[in-house]
């Protein structure tokens, strides 16, 4: 469990979690299934990404995940290649998890260090 007096005591920048998890698909509506070659799953709306929790320069911190940021150069959105990319990378240009259910699924937190985390 994350908490405030954790997040202290890193240093800025650090990749503190990282992981495989499922959220919902942008734009599953369009998406291909993963009997498709595509990355939606059976649910028929959500798709595995690659994220990591950094903390921030303020004592703050986020997650960043793998799907909808360009990565690759095929169709981005629904293509599985994104699992692939480098943790650095990810923290660096990935797109932000905003969804309070899922932040606390990847990285359990306690409410103090939640209220730290950068919307």
């Amino acid at each position: 469990m994350l908490t405030l007096r954790q997040l202290k005591e890193m240093e800025f920048n650090t990749i503190f979690a990282s992981g495989i998890g499922l959220i919902e698909h942008p734009y599953f509506n369009e998406a291909k299934s993963i009997s498709e070659g595509g990355t939606l799953e059976l649910d028929g709306k959500s798709t595995k990404v690659k994220w990591v929790a950094v903390r921030g320069f303020t004592g703050d911190w986020a997650i960043y995940h793998s799907m909808d940021a360009n990565f690759i150069m095929a169709n981005y959105l629904d293509d599985p290649l994104h699992l692939e990319t480098s943790e650095k990378r990810i923290a660096s240009f990935g797109a932000k998890l905003h969804i309070e259910e899922k932040i606390k699924e990847f990285v359990p937190c306690d409410d103090e260090a939640f209220k730290m985390y950068r919307h």
